[in-house]
């Protein structure tokens, strides 16, 4: 992909993305048409005539293509700093995926793969987790499946959906490592394992998120921390990569393997190991880098 001087982007300017006609008023919102589930299967050309269920998880592993990234959330901020008009809705999310191969961050993935389910005639609802920083700082998605609740998360390449048992332990083995679900009372403790060691990742709610509680989550995050640097994650094959400021991490079943990426290299690099335009990840870059971030 070719390079383009950052300089040539104003930072209050986001990339434009294709005009979008309709935009749901908030973005849990049950989709009024199809639309956002057509473009979504045309591009990554799934058969609408599948079997329900094989299609339902086609759509979800489809969409695990859309990366973890923050790039777009803070082109968004600095342009409208206003949390209510900074979200991105599933439409835009979309749009920005196809002209600029970008993703979100694990509010408004979820909304959007929530938007698609409920598209495609499932149940679904959105959770909230808490991590070790903080209560409601993170979402997934619960899907009703044959009668079975089901975890799909993706902001934590959780794309398989898992049967919820709130009463037995669970663990999954993922492309990249091990999941340990573990009920406690009206939660569920989420850990990973990776070449023997375990860490405690969240705790999910096991009840679905209230949309109001939702959205205040989504506007908290906008102060978050992670508004000073970049932080991106994708699967690749058996492998996730995740980056955070200028230190890219590989995981696997059996490696962890720790660089850091010299800052004049960081946007080239970004945008090949993570499918995203240069152009976007230059205009992030230069905005972190005028806020005086060390990471632009």
């Amino acid at each position: 992909m070719a390079g383009t001087s950052a300089d040539a982007f104003c930072p209050g300017r986001l990339l434009p993305s294709p005009r979008i006609a309709v935009m749901s008023a908030h973005p849990l919102d049950a989709p009024a048409d199809r639309t956002l589930l057509n473009r979504f299967l045309q591009h990554f050309r799934l058969s609408a005539a599948a079997p329900p269920d094989e299609l339902l998880r086609s759509v979800i592993r489809a969409f695990a293509r859309l990366p973890y990234e923050n790039l777009t959330k803070i082109i968004r901020h600095q342009q409208v700093p206003r949390a209510e008009q900074t979200r991105r809705h599933p439409h835009e999310v979309l749009a920005d995926h196809l002209a600029f191969g970008a993703g979100g961050t694990c509010f408004s993935l979820t909304a959007t793969l929530l938007g698609l389910v409920r598209a495609l005639g499932w149940q679904a609802e959105p959770l909230l987790a808490d991590r070790r920083y903080g209560a409601d700082t993170h979402c997934a998605l619960m899907i009703r499946i044959g009668g079975q609740l089901h975890l799909v998360d993706p902001g934590y390449s959780i794309v398989e959906p898992i049967a919820l048992d709130f009463d037995t332990p669970r663990e999954i083995r993922t492309a990249f490592n091990d999941l340990i679900l573990t009920p406690r009372g009206a939660q569920i403790d989420l850990a990973t394992r990776s070449q023997g060691q375990s860490k405690h990742r969240l705790t999910f709610k096991a009840q679905p998120a209230d949309p109001g509680e939702f959205l205040r989550a989504w506007d908290a995050s906008f102060d978050w921390p992670m508004m000073h640097y970049p932080v991106l994650s994708r699967v690749a094959g058996t492998q996730q990569w995740y980056l955070q400021g200028n230190r890219l991490q590989t995981r696997g079943h059996d490696l962890v393997q720790r660089r850091e990426l010299a800052r004049e290299q960081l946007a080239e690099r970004l945008a090949s190991d993570f499918g995203i335009d240069v152009r976007l990840v230059q205009q992030a870059l230069l905005i972190l880098r005028r806020q005086g971030e060390p990471y632009g």
